[in-house]
């Protein structure tokens, strides 16, 4: 498990091949394996350990809402 879960985000995303510096066929296999641990229960498959504040998220959508009128 400490293998799988250096290839996922804080978030609980998969990582990229770019930021893992894996090839095509070795990305391909972590991700399968990631997969088949989430739907075992060895990782979940949201990690809700952060929590985001809906003001941020309110006021940067206000903003963008002003400047398209």
């Amino acid at each position: 498990m400490s293998l799988i879960s250096r290839f996922i985000s804080e978030q609980g995303k998969i990582l990229s091949r770019r930021v893992n510096r894996l090839t095509l066929k070795q990305q391909r296999l972590i991700t399968i394996a990631i997969k088949q641990a989430r739907i075992l229960s060895l990782l979940p498959f949201l990690n809700n350990e952060k929590q985001f504040e809906r003001a941020e998220s309110t006021t940067r959508t206000a903003s963008f809402r002003t400047k398209n009128k």
